[in-house]
C-alpha cells in the first residue's frame, strides 16, 4: 500500500511540476497596444474550437508542400458563450506575403483573410508546445474579457486571435477603431 502511494504522490508531483513549467501557475498580463495587420491564408473549421488541431495540421502541411515557412495564426469569430459549439467558426491559418498568398490562391481549400492593424486588449504567454498554448488559452481569454468589459469596449471587439510565435503565444482581442 506504501507503494502504491508512493507511486501516486511521485505521478502526482511530476503531473504538477510539467503543468507548473507549462505556465499552470503563471500571471496573466493583458496590455493595450498596436497590432501590425496581417494578410492570412487558412482553412475554415467549424465547431468545438478545441477540435481545431486538424486544420492546423492540414494548413502546416500545405505550407511544407510549397516551402512556405508557416507563422501560425488562429482567428475565432464566434464567441462561444452566444454561439452553439457545433456552429462556431474558426480558421487555422497562416500569416503570409503577398507573393506566397499569390502561389495559395490557387488552393480552393484554403481562404484569404486580411486582418488590418489595429488597436487592441493583448495577453502575451510564455509558450513551448500544446500543453503550454492551452493553458495560455484557458488563462488569458477570461482575463481579457474581464478587461474588454471593464473598459466598456466590448461591443468594440472585431477580431479575436492567436498569433503563435516559438516562445510565445499573443491572445489578442482586437478592436474595430
Amino acid at each position: 500500500m506504501k507503494k502504491v502511494l508512493a507511486i501516486i504522490v511521485l505521478l502526482v508531483f511530476a503531473a504538477v511540476t510539467y503543468l507548473a513549467n507549462e505556465g499552470l501557475f503563471s500571471k496573466v498580463l493583458v496590455t493595450e497596444g498596436e497590432m501590425p495587420g496581417f494578410r492570412v491564408m487558412g482553412i475554415e473549421h467549424r465547431g468545438p474550437y478545441d477540435k481545431i488541431g486538424p486544420a492546423f495540421e492540414r494548413i502546416s502541411a500545405i505550407a511544407k508542400e510549397k516551402g512556405i515557412e508557416p507563422h501560425m495564426i488562429g482567428v475565432y469569430f464566434d464567441n462561444p458563450d452566444m454561439v452553439a459549439e457545433d456552429s462556431l467558426k474558426s480558421l487555422a491559418g497562416m500569416i503570409v506575403s503577398v507573393e506566397d498568398s499569390l502561389v495559395l490562391a490557387s488552393l480552393p481549400e484554403l481562404k484569404p483573410l486580411i486582418i488590418p492593424a489595429g488597436h487592441a486588449a493583448i495577453s502575451s504567454f510564455e509558450t513551448d508546445g500544446m500543453a503550454s498554448m492551452i493553458i495560455g488559452a484557458v488563462k488569458s481569454y477570461p482575463k481579457l474579457t474581464e478587461y474588454v468589459a471593464e473598459k466598456g469596449r466590448g461591443e468594440d471587439v472585431n477580431f479575436v486571435y492567436e498569433v503563435y510565435g516559438e516562445v510565445q503565444t499573443q491572445y489578442v482581442m482586437q478592436f474595430r477603431d
